[in-house]
């Protein structure tokens, strides 16, 4: 671990909003402390990226000060919907990520977690809301096109999820997508390559940095985080300073 850290890109990962109405309520954020996060941002000079500065910062190894990119996993309608309102009263941006397949479906996600699945229900947004969605000036990336786990598909089945998923999205939207999310983060050396076969220039993942174009890491955002451990999140060094925590705490633990 190096003594002088390099600051790495925020990318924040948010799943749902408003008051939980089922399934694993970590993944809800409050609707009121998703805009007084972005009030936060605007008043302490952060800019919220678009998925094209976010992709250039990244390839010029050269982060704007004070910038953050917002990722919204899944799409579900509801959400949409709201975030938009609260995105455009806080001058924000932020880019949704959404399973092609399933678009205009009733869903349930299912990510096994420990003793209890992380369940996630609702209907993704149609082409009609996802054009309102980029009308309002927010990003759309793919997330696959029936959120399956990439680690666990043969390589035809990597195919349809990478390629079908991006031109679905094209035909809706009558634009280029160029990123991809990850279904649960899950990835491996197939799945990324598949991703870039696809004409992909980025996947986002989960995990904390790595050198890897398909594997960009994100944090994800919770409804216990404090406005501390926010601010931590987008300071640039949130995975500097866990490693560190974790090094100290190994070492008080001898």
């Amino acid at each position: 671990m190096s003594l002088f850290p390099r600051s790495v890109l925020p990318v924040l990962m948010y799943h749902r909003f408003g008051t939980p109405a089922g399934g694993d309520p970590n993944l809800w954020i409050p609707t009121e402390r998703f805009a007084s996060q972005l009030a936060w941002l605007g008043a302490n000079g952060f800019r919220t990226l678009s998925l094209d500065e976010a992709y250039q910062a990244l390839v010029q190894r050269s982060i704007p000060r004070r910038s953050v990119l917002l990722t919204i996993d899944d799409g579900f309608a509801e959400d949409l919907e709201l975030v938009a309102e609260v995105l455009q009263r806080e001058g924000a941006r932020a880019a949704v990520f959404v399973a092609a397949g399933l678009m205009g479906e009733q869903v349930e996600f299912r990510h096994p977690s420990g003793d209890k699945p992380k369940v996630s229900t609702g209907t993704i947004v149609d082409a009609a809301g996802l054009r309102r969605w980029t009308e309002r000036g927010f990003d759309v990336g793919s997330h696959s096109l029936g959120h399956k786990d990439l680690t666990t598909c043969d390589s035809a089945t990597l195919e349809r999820e990478t390629v079908d998923s991006r031109q679905r999205l094209e035909r809706a939207l009558d634009r280029e997508i160029l990123d991809f999310c990850y279904p649960f983060a899950h990835h491996d050396p197939a799945s990324r390559q598949a991703v870039a076969a696809a004409g992909y220039r980025a996947g986002y993942a989960g995990e904390p940095p790595v050198d890897d174009l398909f594997a960009i890491p994100r944090m994800m955002v919770y409804p216990g985080d404090s406005a501390a451990r926010f601010q931590r999140k987008v300071s640039g060094y949130y995975f500097w300073i866990s490693a560190l925590h974790q090094k100290l705490r190994r070492f008080v633990g001898n």
